[in-house]
């Protein structure tokens, strides 16, 4: 009998008889004995997928903006919005908001080092050199942190492509 019981409640929650209709994702699944009410909540409402995290953004904007003395002067007016500009692109968006396995910080710091060496001298003083960078970067460890290694290091492949036509493009 008990069995039965749980069967009918089964088959009237899924014929819908005493529910609140919901339409969306929903989080759980409750059940109830016949000529209860039953509600249902959707899930919070996800970000768009590839937006940007505002303090992430706000993080990185920060982090870069730390090598604002080594900006060749050429660049110096559009140099925030050409970090804007990178973050948005889609090739950077996937891999620059997920940290991995690096400590201390809560993006990919090794990826936004990266593009900082394949901007160069193109957007940098051509004095500035990695030692430089990583001092103004990580003031705590400067020379001794790890980022002065990927300073020295292309992006991947498509962020490196994606950067590049950026590059031609503003710089024009």
């Amino acid at each position: 009998m008990a069995e039965d019981c749980q069967k009918n409640v089964v088959n009237h929650f899924e014929a819908g008889s005493n529910c609140q209709v919901f339409n969306g994702p929903v989080t759980g699944c409750v059940f109830a004995m016949p000529g209860s009410t039953v509600t249902q909540q959707g899930a919070p409402a996800a970000a768009p997928s590839g937006a940007a995290p505002p303090r992430l953004r706000e993080a990185i904007m920060e982090y870069v903006e730390r090598l604002r003395p080594l900006v060749a002067e050429a660049q110096q007016a559009g140099y925030s919005l050409l970090w804007t500009r990178v973050l948005e692109l889609q090739e950077v968006r996937q891999l620059v908001y997920n940290r991995g396995r690096q400590q201390g910080t809560t993006f990919n710091r090794d990826l936004v080092a990266q593009i900082i060496h394949q901007m160069g001298t193109r957007v940098y003083l051509p004095s500035a050199r990695a030692v430089q960078m990583a001092e103004c970067l990580e003031p705590s460890k400067g020379r001794d942190h790890p980022v002065r290694q990927r300073l020295g290091e292309n992006p991947p492949s498509a962020v490196k492509k994606a950067v590049e036509r950026l590059l031609s493009e503003v710089m024009e």
